[in-house]
Protein backbone atom coordinates (compact mmCIF):
# COMPACT_ATOMS: atom_id res chain seq x y z
CA UNK A 1 0.00 0.00 0.00
CA UNK A 2 1.49 3.19 -1.21
CA UNK A 3 1.70 6.14 1.00
CA UNK A 4 -0.84 7.65 -0.96
CA UNK A 5 -3.26 5.78 -1.06
CA UNK A 6 -2.83 4.14 3.07
CA UNK A 7 -4.35 7.54 4.26
CA UNK A 8 -7.95 7.11 2.27
CA UNK A 9 -8.75 3.60 3.52
CA UNK A 10 -11.65 3.66 5.75
CA UNK A 11 -13.35 0.83 7.26
CA UNK A 12 -16.24 -0.57 5.14
CA UNK A 13 -19.04 0.06 7.53
CA UNK A 14 -19.26 1.23 10.94
CA UNK A 15 -20.29 -1.94 11.90
CA UNK A 16 -16.80 -3.59 11.10
CA UNK A 17 -15.17 -0.53 13.43
CA UNK A 18 -17.22 -1.36 15.99
CA UNK A 19 -16.20 -5.44 16.00
CA UNK A 20 -12.90 -3.83 15.18
CA UNK A 21 -12.49 -1.80 18.62
CA UNK A 22 -14.73 -4.38 20.70
CA UNK A 23 -11.84 -6.65 19.86
CA UNK A 24 -9.46 -4.35 20.86
CA UNK A 25 -11.20 -4.30 23.98
CA UNK A 26 -12.56 -8.09 24.37
CA UNK A 27 -9.12 -9.61 25.19
CA UNK A 28 -6.63 -11.73 27.63
CA UNK A 29 -7.77 -8.71 29.99
CA UNK A 30 -11.61 -9.15 29.86
CA UNK A 31 -11.17 -13.12 30.20
CA UNK A 32 -8.15 -13.52 31.85
CA UNK A 33 -7.08 -10.60 34.05
CA UNK A 34 -10.38 -9.52 35.20
CA UNK A 35 -11.99 -12.51 37.04
CA UNK A 36 -8.83 -12.83 38.88
CA UNK A 37 -8.83 -8.99 39.65
CA UNK A 38 -11.75 -9.08 40.98
CA UNK A 39 -11.23 -12.50 43.25
CA UNK A 40 -7.94 -10.72 44.44
CA UNK A 41 -10.23 -7.70 44.96
CA UNK A 42 -13.12 -8.00 47.03
CA UNK A 43 -16.06 -9.62 44.27
CA UNK A 44 -19.17 -7.37 43.65
CA UNK A 45 -17.56 -3.86 45.23
CA UNK A 46 -14.65 -4.54 43.12
CA UNK A 47 -17.30 -4.96 40.16
CA UNK A 48 -19.24 -1.99 40.88
CA UNK A 49 -16.48 1.16 40.83
CA UNK A 50 -14.76 -1.09 37.85
CA UNK A 51 -18.18 0.09 36.27
CA UNK A 52 -18.59 3.77 37.60
CA UNK A 53 -14.79 4.60 36.69
CA UNK A 54 -15.06 2.65 32.78
CA UNK A 55 -18.01 4.83 32.29
CA UNK A 56 -16.73 7.58 33.89
CA UNK A 57 -13.00 7.83 33.02
CA UNK A 58 -11.94 5.26 30.91
CA UNK A 59 -14.37 5.95 28.33
CA UNK A 60 -14.35 9.59 27.95
CA UNK A 61 -10.26 9.08 27.57
CA UNK A 62 -11.22 6.25 24.85
CA UNK A 63 -13.17 8.92 22.68
CA UNK A 64 -10.97 11.64 23.19
CA UNK A 65 -8.18 8.88 21.81
CA UNK A 66 -10.48 8.69 18.48
CA UNK A 67 -10.70 12.28 18.11
CA UNK A 68 -7.26 12.86 17.92
CA UNK A 69 -7.09 9.60 15.52
CA UNK A 70 -9.90 10.51 13.29
CA UNK A 71 -8.15 14.00 13.48
CA UNK A 72 -5.31 12.92 11.90
CA UNK A 73 -5.99 10.07 9.56
CA UNK A 74 -3.00 8.09 9.91
CA UNK A 75 -0.98 6.45 11.84
CA UNK A 76 -0.62 7.88 15.78
CA UNK A 77 2.92 8.69 15.38
CA UNK A 78 2.23 10.44 11.86
CA UNK A 79 -0.93 12.00 13.34
CA UNK A 80 0.88 13.47 16.51
CA UNK A 81 3.69 14.36 14.18
CA UNK A 82 0.59 15.98 11.62
CA UNK A 83 -1.42 17.67 14.46
CA UNK A 84 1.52 19.31 16.41
CA UNK A 85 2.81 20.72 13.25
CA UNK A 86 -0.74 21.61 12.07
CA UNK A 87 -1.91 23.45 15.14
CA UNK A 88 1.46 24.99 15.90
CA UNK A 89 1.88 23.12 19.29
CA UNK A 90 5.53 21.72 21.36
CA UNK A 91 6.80 19.23 19.39
CA UNK A 92 6.50 17.43 23.32
CA UNK A 93 3.43 16.40 22.57
CA UNK A 94 4.72 13.48 19.68
CA UNK A 95 5.31 11.43 22.86
CA UNK A 96 1.92 10.29 22.40
CA UNK A 97 2.84 8.94 18.85
CA UNK A 98 5.95 7.33 20.48
CA UNK A 99 4.42 5.70 23.18
CA UNK A 100 1.55 4.72 20.86
CA UNK A 101 4.31 2.52 19.03
CA UNK A 102 6.25 1.60 21.98
CA UNK A 103 3.21 -0.32 24.27
CA UNK A 104 1.69 -2.20 20.81
CA UNK A 105 5.41 -3.31 20.06
CA UNK A 106 6.24 -4.47 23.70
CA UNK A 107 2.88 -5.59 24.46
CA UNK A 108 2.75 -7.90 21.21
CA UNK A 109 6.11 -9.44 22.18
CA UNK A 110 4.35 -10.74 26.18
CA UNK A 111 1.11 -10.56 25.25
CA UNK A 112 1.93 -13.22 22.42
CA UNK A 113 3.84 -15.56 25.06
CA UNK A 114 -0.01 -16.18 27.31
CA UNK A 115 -1.89 -16.05 23.88
CA UNK A 116 0.74 -19.06 22.91
CA UNK A 117 -0.39 -21.31 26.14
CA UNK A 118 -4.29 -20.52 25.53
CA UNK A 119 -3.77 -22.25 22.26
CA UNK A 120 -1.97 -25.02 23.98
CA UNK A 121 -4.86 -25.15 26.90
CA UNK A 122 -7.54 -25.51 24.24
CA UNK A 123 -5.82 -28.79 22.50
CA UNK A 124 -4.72 -30.39 26.06
CA UNK A 125 -8.59 -30.16 26.81
CA UNK A 126 -9.43 -31.36 23.55
CA UNK A 127 -7.36 -34.51 24.48
CA UNK A 128 -8.70 -34.69 27.33
CA UNK A 129 -5.50 -34.18 29.26
CA UNK A 130 -7.21 -32.26 32.29
CA UNK A 131 -9.71 -35.82 33.06
CA UNK A 132 -9.71 -36.33 37.23
CA UNK A 133 -6.61 -33.55 37.40
CA UNK A 134 -5.61 -32.43 41.04
CA UNK A 135 -4.56 -29.14 41.96
CA UNK A 136 -0.15 -30.80 42.20
CA UNK A 137 -1.22 -32.19 39.01
CA UNK A 138 -2.89 -28.94 37.35
CA UNK A 139 0.27 -26.98 38.63
CA UNK A 140 2.54 -29.39 37.90
CA UNK A 141 0.82 -29.02 33.85
CA UNK A 142 1.48 -25.08 34.00
CA UNK A 143 4.71 -25.55 35.42
CA UNK A 144 6.13 -28.23 32.54
CA UNK A 145 4.53 -25.71 29.74
CA UNK A 146 6.12 -22.63 30.70
CA UNK A 147 9.40 -24.38 32.27
CA UNK A 148 9.93 -25.38 28.54
CA UNK A 149 11.79 -23.12 26.36
CA UNK A 150 10.83 -24.67 23.16
CA UNK A 151 7.40 -25.32 24.05
CA UNK A 152 6.70 -22.15 25.13
CA UNK A 153 8.91 -20.38 22.14
CA UNK A 154 7.44 -22.38 19.42
CA UNK A 155 3.61 -21.59 20.46
CA UNK A 156 4.21 -17.66 21.11
CA UNK A 157 6.33 -17.64 17.91
CA UNK A 158 3.46 -19.66 16.34
CA UNK A 159 0.82 -17.11 17.59
CA UNK A 160 2.10 -14.17 16.85
CA UNK A 161 3.00 -15.52 12.74
CA UNK A 162 -0.88 -16.40 12.52
CA UNK A 163 -1.64 -12.99 13.13
CA UNK A 164 0.95 -11.59 11.11
CA UNK A 165 -0.73 -13.80 8.76
CA UNK A 166 -4.09 -12.19 9.14
CA UNK A 167 -2.73 -8.62 9.20
CA UNK A 168 -0.55 -8.88 5.96
CA UNK A 169 -3.30 -8.65 4.01
CA UNK A 170 -5.78 -5.60 3.53
CA UNK A 171 -7.66 -3.75 6.04
CA UNK A 172 -10.92 -5.06 4.32
CA UNK A 173 -9.53 -9.40 3.69
CA UNK A 174 -7.63 -9.47 6.65
CA UNK A 175 -8.35 -7.36 10.17
CA UNK A 176 -12.19 -6.82 9.22
CA UNK A 177 -12.74 -10.67 8.00
CA UNK A 178 -11.14 -12.20 10.85
CA UNK A 179 -13.29 -10.10 13.58
CA UNK A 180 -16.97 -10.36 11.94
CA UNK A 181 -16.23 -13.79 12.02
CA UNK A 182 -14.50 -14.07 15.88
CA UNK A 183 -16.20 -11.48 17.71
CA UNK A 184 -19.89 -13.62 16.95
CA UNK A 185 -18.82 -16.50 17.70
CA UNK A 186 -16.88 -15.57 20.73
CA UNK A 187 -19.63 -14.16 22.27
CA UNK A 188 -22.07 -17.40 20.95
CA UNK A 189 -19.87 -19.68 23.01
CA UNK A 190 -19.05 -17.37 26.24
CA UNK A 191 -23.05 -17.30 26.21
CA UNK A 192 -22.79 -21.03 26.32
CA UNK A 193 -20.45 -21.76 28.93
CA UNK A 194 -22.32 -19.20 31.27
CA UNK A 195 -25.47 -21.53 30.57
CA UNK A 196 -23.32 -24.66 31.42
CA UNK A 197 -21.72 -22.87 34.47
CA UNK A 198 -25.62 -22.24 35.60
CA UNK A 199 -26.19 -25.68 35.05
CA UNK A 200 -23.21 -27.68 36.09
CA UNK A 201 -21.66 -25.52 38.36
CA UNK A 202 -22.41 -23.17 41.89
CA UNK A 203 -24.56 -20.40 39.97
CA UNK A 204 -25.91 -18.46 42.57
CA UNK A 205 -22.64 -17.98 44.91
CA UNK A 206 -21.40 -17.14 41.54
CA UNK A 207 -23.72 -14.52 40.79
CA UNK A 208 -24.13 -12.94 44.39
CA UNK A 209 -19.68 -12.94 44.51
CA UNK A 210 -19.88 -10.57 41.42
CA UNK A 211 -23.37 -8.81 41.66
CA UNK A 212 -23.82 -8.39 45.78
CA UNK A 213 -21.23 -5.41 46.60
CA UNK A 214 -19.72 -4.93 50.15
CA UNK A 215 -19.43 -1.87 50.13
CA UNK A 216 -17.34 -1.48 53.41
CA UNK A 217 -14.56 -3.68 51.26
CA UNK A 218 -14.31 -0.38 48.69
CA UNK A 219 -11.01 1.07 49.88
CA UNK A 220 -8.89 3.73 48.00
CA UNK A 221 -6.66 0.19 46.50
CA UNK A 222 -10.27 -1.48 45.11
CA UNK A 223 -10.73 1.91 43.62
CA UNK A 224 -7.25 2.54 41.84
CA UNK A 225 -6.93 -1.39 41.04
CA UNK A 226 -10.54 -0.63 39.57
CA UNK A 227 -9.19 2.03 36.94
CA UNK A 228 -6.32 0.10 35.99
CA UNK A 229 -8.27 -2.59 34.56
CA UNK A 230 -11.05 -0.27 33.38
CA UNK A 231 -8.07 1.42 30.76
CA UNK A 232 -6.30 -2.00 30.38
CA UNK A 233 -9.63 -3.39 29.37
CA UNK A 234 -11.17 -0.66 27.12
CA UNK A 235 -7.53 -0.93 25.40
CA UNK A 236 -7.19 2.94 25.99
CA UNK A 237 -3.52 4.77 25.84
CA UNK A 238 -2.71 2.26 24.02
CA UNK A 239 -2.14 3.27 20.33
CA UNK A 240 -4.73 1.10 18.56
CA UNK A 241 -7.80 2.98 19.29
CA UNK A 242 -6.01 5.97 18.16
CA UNK A 243 -5.03 3.82 14.38
CA UNK A 244 -8.75 2.65 14.30
CA UNK A 245 -9.95 5.72 14.45
CA UNK A 246 -8.05 7.01 11.82
CA UNK A 247 -9.69 4.51 9.41
CA UNK A 248 -13.31 5.89 11.04
CA UNK A 249 -15.78 7.78 8.87
CA UNK A 250 -16.38 11.28 8.80
CA UNK A 251 -20.21 10.35 9.79
CA UNK A 252 -19.79 7.69 12.29
CA UNK A 253 -20.67 9.33 16.27
CA UNK A 254 -17.80 9.19 17.83
CA UNK A 255 -19.71 9.08 22.00
CA UNK A 256 -22.62 6.22 20.38
CA UNK A 257 -19.52 3.86 19.24
CA UNK A 258 -17.63 4.67 22.80
CA UNK A 259 -20.69 2.99 24.31
CA UNK A 260 -21.77 0.54 22.19
CA UNK A 261 -17.92 -0.69 23.07
CA UNK A 262 -17.79 0.21 26.70
CA UNK A 263 -21.42 -1.87 27.02
CA UNK A 264 -19.64 -5.17 24.91
CA UNK A 265 -16.57 -4.78 26.85
CA UNK A 266 -18.58 -4.80 30.45
CA UNK A 267 -21.02 -7.32 29.24
CA UNK A 268 -18.39 -10.10 28.28
CA UNK A 269 -16.10 -9.25 31.71
CA UNK A 270 -19.24 -10.03 33.74
CA UNK A 271 -19.96 -12.94 31.67
CA UNK A 272 -16.49 -14.09 32.03
CA UNK A 273 -16.73 -14.06 35.51
CA UNK A 274 -19.91 -15.86 35.34
CA UNK A 275 -19.14 -18.43 33.54
CA UNK A 276 -15.65 -19.08 36.06
CA UNK A 277 -17.03 -18.25 39.69
CA UNK A 278 -19.60 -20.84 39.66
CA UNK A 279 -16.92 -23.56 39.28
CA UNK A 280 -14.68 -22.39 41.10
CA UNK A 281 -16.86 -22.29 43.99
CA UNK A 282 -18.79 -25.53 42.89
CA UNK A 283 -15.02 -27.49 43.17
CA UNK A 284 -14.04 -25.50 46.95
CA UNK A 285 -11.87 -23.59 44.70
CA UNK A 286 -10.24 -20.38 45.88
CA UNK A 287 -11.33 -17.31 43.42
CA UNK A 288 -8.69 -15.09 45.32
CA UNK A 289 -5.90 -16.97 43.34
CA UNK A 290 -4.44 -14.86 41.18
CA UNK A 291 -3.18 -14.90 38.16
CA UNK A 292 -3.12 -18.82 38.07
CA UNK A 293 -7.41 -18.47 38.20
CA UNK A 294 -7.01 -19.72 34.27
CA UNK A 295 -4.28 -21.89 34.01
CA UNK A 296 -3.85 -23.57 37.29
CA UNK A 297 -7.36 -23.51 38.84
CA UNK A 298 -9.95 -23.82 36.60
CA UNK A 299 -8.00 -26.90 34.72
CA UNK A 300 -9.39 -28.91 38.06
CA UNK A 301 -12.96 -27.89 38.07
CA UNK A 302 -13.00 -28.49 34.14
CA UNK A 303 -11.62 -31.87 34.60
CA UNK A 304 -14.29 -33.24 37.14
CA UNK A 305 -17.09 -31.67 35.46
CA UNK A 306 -19.75 -33.39 32.89
CA UNK A 307 -18.32 -33.24 29.83
CA UNK A 308 -15.54 -30.98 30.74
CA UNK A 309 -13.20 -31.58 28.20
CA UNK A 310 -15.49 -29.81 25.51
CA UNK A 311 -16.36 -27.12 28.06
CA UNK A 312 -12.60 -26.59 28.63
CA UNK A 313 -11.87 -26.72 24.73
CA UNK A 314 -14.36 -23.85 24.30
CA UNK A 315 -13.14 -22.08 26.92
CA UNK A 316 -9.52 -22.13 26.19
CA UNK A 317 -10.44 -21.83 22.46
CA UNK A 318 -12.87 -18.49 23.34
CA UNK A 319 -9.66 -17.51 25.32
CA UNK A 320 -7.18 -17.61 22.35
CA UNK A 321 -9.62 -15.93 20.01
CA UNK A 322 -10.22 -13.03 22.46
CA UNK A 323 -6.18 -12.85 22.15
CA UNK A 324 -5.69 -12.79 18.52
CA UNK A 325 -8.00 -9.92 18.35
CA UNK A 326 -6.61 -7.96 20.51
CA UNK A 327 -2.77 -8.77 19.18
CA UNK A 328 -4.48 -8.00 15.73
CA UNK A 329 -5.29 -4.02 16.59
CA UNK A 330 -1.54 -3.91 18.13
CA UNK A 331 0.18 -5.00 15.23
CA UNK A 332 -2.29 -3.03 12.68
CA UNK A 333 -1.17 -0.11 14.62
CA UNK A 334 2.64 -1.00 14.13
CA UNK A 335 1.87 -1.84 10.41
CA UNK A 336 -0.15 1.12 9.56
CA UNK A 337 2.91 3.62 10.79
CA UNK A 338 5.47 1.63 8.45
CA UNK A 339 2.55 2.07 5.39
CA UNK A 340 1.94 5.47 6.03
CA UNK A 341 5.32 6.61 7.45
CA UNK A 342 7.68 4.79 4.41
CA UNK A 343 5.13 3.86 2.03
CA UNK A 344 6.03 0.01 2.76
CA UNK A 345 3.87 -3.01 1.16
CA UNK A 346 1.56 -4.38 4.11
CA UNK A 347 3.48 -7.53 3.91
CA UNK A 348 6.59 -6.23 4.12
CA UNK A 349 5.29 -3.89 7.39
CA UNK A 350 3.55 -7.06 8.83
CA UNK A 351 6.87 -9.35 7.90
CA UNK A 352 9.57 -6.50 9.72
CA UNK A 353 6.49 -5.60 13.04
CA UNK A 354 6.12 -8.93 13.39
CA UNK A 355 9.58 -10.14 13.72
CA UNK A 356 11.09 -7.57 15.79
CA UNK A 357 8.22 -8.32 18.34
CA UNK A 358 9.15 -11.57 18.07
CA UNK A 359 12.43 -11.35 19.47
CA UNK A 360 11.98 -9.13 22.03
CA UNK A 361 9.20 -11.54 22.78
CA UNK A 362 12.03 -14.21 23.85
CA UNK A 363 13.17 -12.68 26.77
CA UNK A 364 9.35 -12.54 27.82
CA UNK A 365 9.38 -16.57 27.00
CA UNK A 366 12.41 -17.48 28.33
CA UNK A 367 11.82 -15.57 31.60
CA UNK A 368 9.63 -18.57 32.77
CA UNK A 369 12.59 -21.14 32.50
CA UNK A 370 16.18 -20.97 30.70
CA UNK A 371 16.47 -16.58 32.18
CA UNK A 372 14.02 -17.66 35.27
CA UNK A 373 16.30 -16.42 37.87
CA UNK A 374 17.23 -13.66 35.61
CA UNK A 375 16.13 -10.06 37.10
CA UNK A 376 17.98 -6.86 34.92
CA UNK A 377 16.91 -4.35 37.28
CA UNK A 378 17.63 -6.11 40.62
CA UNK A 379 19.72 -3.20 41.95
CA UNK A 380 15.98 -1.36 42.29
CA UNK A 381 13.84 -2.21 44.97
CA UNK A 382 10.69 -1.87 43.20
CA UNK A 383 12.00 -4.54 40.24
CA UNK A 384 14.32 -6.16 42.14
CA UNK A 385 12.39 -9.58 41.78
CA UNK A 386 10.79 -9.13 38.07
CA UNK A 387 11.87 -11.41 35.38
CA UNK A 388 11.99 -10.16 31.63
CA UNK A 389 8.83 -10.96 31.19
CA UNK A 390 7.65 -9.12 34.58
CA UNK A 391 9.46 -5.73 33.46
CA UNK A 392 7.44 -5.64 29.75
CA UNK A 393 4.16 -6.25 31.70
CA UNK A 394 4.88 -3.55 34.20
CA UNK A 395 6.40 -0.91 31.76
CA UNK A 396 3.31 -1.36 29.90
CA UNK A 397 0.28 -1.61 32.04
CA UNK A 398 1.57 0.54 35.46
CA UNK A 399 3.61 3.17 33.16
CA UNK A 400 3.11 3.61 29.64
CA UNK A 401 -0.65 3.18 29.38
CA UNK A 402 -1.32 5.83 32.23
CA UNK A 403 0.93 8.43 30.98
CA UNK A 404 -0.17 8.17 27.51
CA UNK A 405 -3.90 8.07 28.39
CA UNK A 406 -3.20 11.41 30.28
CA UNK A 407 -1.27 12.65 27.42
CA UNK A 408 -4.06 12.00 24.86
CA UNK A 409 -6.51 13.89 27.84
CA UNK A 410 -4.56 16.82 27.95
CA UNK A 411 -3.63 17.41 23.95
CA UNK A 412 -7.75 16.67 23.30
CA UNK A 413 -9.07 19.15 26.23
CA UNK A 414 -6.43 21.89 26.18
CA UNK A 415 -4.43 21.80 22.68
CA UNK A 416 -6.50 20.86 20.08
CA UNK A 417 -9.09 23.71 19.12
CA UNK A 418 -12.35 23.36 20.26
CA UNK A 419 -14.20 24.14 17.55
CA UNK A 420 -12.42 21.11 15.79
CA UNK A 421 -12.79 18.78 18.45
CA UNK A 422 -16.44 19.08 19.09
CA UNK A 423 -16.92 18.96 15.06
CA UNK A 424 -15.43 15.33 15.95
CA UNK A 425 -17.41 14.65 19.03
CA UNK A 426 -19.85 14.13 16.75
CA UNK A 427 -22.64 15.29 14.70
CA UNK A 428 -25.78 14.51 16.71
CA UNK A 429 -25.17 14.07 20.74
CA UNK A 430 -24.38 18.19 21.21
CA UNK A 431 -25.48 18.24 24.77
CA UNK A 432 -22.90 15.90 25.92
CA UNK A 433 -19.84 17.79 24.57
CA UNK A 434 -19.72 20.36 27.03
CA UNK A 435 -19.78 17.52 30.21
CA UNK A 436 -17.40 15.44 28.41
CA UNK A 437 -14.99 18.37 27.59
CA UNK A 438 -15.02 19.22 31.70
CA UNK A 439 -14.38 15.55 32.65
CA UNK A 440 -10.99 15.27 30.27
CA UNK A 441 -9.52 18.78 31.19
CA UNK A 442 -10.48 19.18 34.92
CA UNK A 443 -11.54 15.90 36.08
CA UNK A 444 -9.89 12.59 34.31
CA UNK A 445 -6.06 13.93 34.33
CA UNK A 446 -5.93 14.10 38.18
CA UNK A 447 -7.70 10.33 38.28
CA UNK A 448 -5.02 9.27 35.78
CA UNK A 449 -2.13 10.44 37.54
CA UNK A 450 -3.80 8.82 40.91
CA UNK A 451 -3.49 5.41 39.36
CA UNK A 452 -0.17 6.46 37.68
CA UNK A 453 1.35 6.76 40.98
CA UNK A 454 -0.48 4.47 42.55
CA UNK A 455 1.01 1.92 39.98
CA UNK A 456 4.75 2.88 40.67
Amino acid sequence: MSHATSKAVTWSSNTSFLLATIGIAVGLGNIWRFPYVVGTNGGGAFVLVYILTLLAFAAPIMISELIIGREGRKDPFSTMEALTSRYDASKGWKLIGWLSLAIPFVALSYYSVVAGWTVDYTVASAVNTFDGIDAQGSNDYFMNLAGSPLLTGALYLGFIAFSAFIISKSLKEGLEKSVKFLMPLLFIILLFLVAYAAYAGDFARGFSYLFSPDLSKITPDVVLAAMGQAFFSLGVGAGSVMAYGGYLSKDASIPRSVLVVAFADTSVALLAGLAIFPFVFAFGLEPGSGPGLIFETLPIAFGQVAGGQWIGMLFFFLLAGAALTTALSMLECLVRFLTDKYGFTRPKATAITASGSAVLGLGAALSFNVLGDFKPLSFIDTFSNKTIFDLMDYSVANIMIPLNALLIVLFCGWILPKARVREQFSQQSTALFTPWLSLIKFIIPVGVIAVLISGL
